[in-house]
């Protein structure tokens, strides 16, 4: 098994039974060779999920190419799916094989591709229907044998009664659609991917940081993920690379998701109690300020001798 391979079959984190639901729907889809669209918010792991199906089926030793269709201006897009032939335009000096071409008996990833114009959706429907097409100022038609997987961030449902995307293509396309869920909606593997990619931070030498703290993880569980798992990996990324020790401490979290109202129980399945919220403030002021009792005493606004009450009622360190 590649490295790539051995990559994807283990980053995708699937601790909630949604996400484990989708793993076993992906693991069934691997096996057979139907067109796959993946629809979701920006962030929720398509591009992972697209791999996943790749290399856990039987194209795995194939090639994985993907498109992302916003990126490539729409009069190179063309060039870059079909390729082109040698003096097919000005600056086509000698023949190139397109992406359709080069993913022959492996897979072809098209990402986001509600972003397609319609004169290209109306060439890869071609391509999806009959498996063949010409290279841009050929002749010769080519046959390829290519797993098509889409992902799109928008609602193609939508696109298609607004008239800006086909409805044949989409029905080609969209043989087996998957939704993946929002971050927000499977909290339960919040954690385990901030497990997970603090562990790759820890590897790369960027941190000695290994866990968090409570009021950390309490954070990061209650904050509604608007970037979904990307944001979320960008966030562990800054918070280990500002803690200090083996413990990443909420301090270290960015200002947006501290800020978050009742961010440090939303998370909860029960509401906290006065005594819950108390208690949980008092930790948070403890380790921003490094468990030194007179800061921690000025910041919640009562002496030593009541923070030192507080901390034995709790039974707090």
């Amino acid at each position: 098994m590649t490295a790539a391979a051995a990559d994807a079959l283990t980053r995708v984190v699937a601790a909630s039974p949604a996400m484990k639901e989708v793993l076993k729907i992906a693991s069934r889809l691997a096996t057979v060779g139907s067109p796959v669209m993946l629809e979701g918010e920006s962030g929720t792991g398509k591009d992972l999920l697209a791999h996943f199906i790749h290399y856990r089926g039987p194209r795995r030793d194939g090639p994985f190419l993907k498109i992302h269709c916003p990126s490539i201006p729409e009069d190179l897009l063309e060039s870059e799916l079909f390729g082109h032939e040698k003096g097919a335009f000005t600056d086509a000096r000698q023949a190139k094989a397109g992406k359709i071409e080069l993913a022959d008996g492996g897979t072809l990833y098209f990402d986001q591709v509600h972003d397609l114009q319609p004169a290209m959706q109306a060439k890869l429907l071609r391509v999806v229907e009959e498996r063949r097409f010409e290279r841009l100022g050929g002749t010769r038609t080519i046959e390829v044998d290519v797993r098509l997987v889409s992902s799109a961030s928008q609602d193609l449902r939508q696109a298609v009664a607004a008239g800006t995307f086909r409805e044949d293509l989409y029905h080609r396309l969209s043989v087996v659609p998957m939704q993946l869920p929002p971050l927000r909606e499977r909290r339960e593997d919040i954690l385990p991917l901030a497990d997970t990619f603090l562990s790759r931070e820890r590897e790369r030498q960027t941190t000695r940081a290994r866990t968090f703290a409570r009021d950390a993880a309490d954070v990061l569980r209650g904050y509604h993920w608007p970037g979904n798992v990307r944001e979320l990996r960008s966030v562990v990324e800054r918070a280990a690379l500002l803690a200090g020790d083996e413990v990443v401490q909420a301090a270290a979290l960015p200002p947006q998701v501290l800020e978050q109202p009742s961010a440090l129980w939303m998370g909860r399945e029960r509401r906290p109690s006065l005594k819950d919220v108390e208690q949980a403030y008092i930790r948070h002021v403890l380790e921003q300020v490094q468990g030194n009792q007179t800061r921690a005493a000025s910041v919640l606004g009562i002496s030593r001798k009541a923070l030192w009450e507080k901390r034995r009622r709790y039974g707090m360190p």
